[in-house]
């Protein structure tokens, strides 16, 4: 989880309780554009790292809070995690089986989210610092980022009133769209679009359906979801997963096979773009998964612990500093 999730960075530890830690972080931030930060409020107080407080020593950096929930709220003191966000923002209750218990995405989505939005916040803060000289203090608590992943979903269900729940695979308006059974495996396929209809009856050799003239739209289609569903359903289950991927490429209906994690690493596009990358050297060597955003350089390996303290503060901090040997000391 830490080597995934901090490569390109370098590690600096700091005691914050101490005042030679306390100045080592002021004289980090005073060449810094960016801050992010995720203290509880209580703890934030105590180290006098509140938002307020570093726009008052440093009033050209943007600082960044990612929350349980927003300061000022009547939760702000309470503890969250990704679990704990998909639940109470309603995502666990959209996700997972119709007559099944609530489930948990597979992937921690509301932290990524909520990293996602501090990102662009950051970007969006100090394209304006740019522009006016000043900083300031973006805020995302987890809560949020998660309530935003329901986009149309919640938007659906204010105007309605009614709620959603989930549908599987499968989509509330779409149809079909979802996963299959084949003989030996899964595949989705996403009907987004009436021009597909017909294409996909006929990579199941039932053009018979696509000759009806109640199940042309995607609305009439919904309407029957059930009777859709069962002969997508009948069809694609008497192929093996290379029949039925076979057909629907030539058909050109969007498709996928469900792959697992392994297998979807493994796959020819992922190594042509080369998402799976190798990191570090010799017995520090692993391999990650990079974003989409590169640049052909070799990743570097998530630091140790502290491992670039003294490279760091030496660059901050007089070579003669009492600060800096205290630092090091520790």
């Amino acid at each position: 989880y830490y080597s995934s999730l901090n490569t390109n960075k370098r590690g600096v530890v700091l005691d914050l309780k101490t005042e030679s830690g306390r100045r080592g972080l002021d004289a980090l931030l005073a060449t810094a554009d960016v801050v992010i930060e995720n203290y509880r409020p209580a703890a934030a107080a105590e180290l006098n790292l509140t938002p307020a407080a570093l726009a008052a020593r440093h009033p050209h950096l943007v600082v960044v809070t990612i929350s349980s929930y927003a300061r000022g709220s009547d939760r702000e003191r309470s503890a969250s995690y990704d679990l704990i966000a998909q639940a109470e923002s309603g995502i666990m209750s959209v996700t997972g089986e119709a007559d099944g218990a609530p489930v948990r995405a597979g992937v921690a989505i509301s932290d990524l989210a909520a990293g996602l939005w501090a990102a662009m916040g950051a970007m969006a803060a100090y394209a304006r610092r740019l522009r006016d000289g000043v900083g300031s203090h973006v805020e995302v608590p987890l809560m949020d980022a998660a309530l935003s992943l329901l986009s149309y979903s919640a938007t659906a269900a204010l105007a309605t009133g009614d709620d959603p729940g989930p549908v599987g695979s499968g989509h509330h308006n779409i149809v079909p769209y979802r996963a299959f059974a084949t003989a030996d495996g899964w595949v989705a396929v996403a009907v987004l679009g009436d021009k597909f209809w017909p294409k996909l009856c006929a990579a199941m050799d039932r053009e018979d359906l696509a000759h009806r003239r109640d199940l042309v739209t995607n609305e009439e289609r919904a309407a029957a979801r059930a009777e859709v569903d069962a002969a997508v359903e009948e069809a694609i289950g008497a192929l093996t997963t290379a029949e039925a991927l076979g057909r629907l490429e030539d058909s050109g209906v969007p498709h996928a096979p469900i792959n697992s994690v392994l297998q979807a690493l493994d796959t020819p596009y992922v190594r042509q773009r080369g998402l799976v990358a190798d990191a570090g050297e010799g017995s520090r060597a692993y391999s990650i998964v990079q974003g989409p955003l590169r640049d052909g350089r070799r990743p570097r390996p998530a630091p140790g612990i502290g491992e670039h303290t003294e490279e760091v503060m030496s660059e901050v901090l007089a070579a003669d500093s009492t600060d800096l040997a205290e630092i090091l000391d520790r």
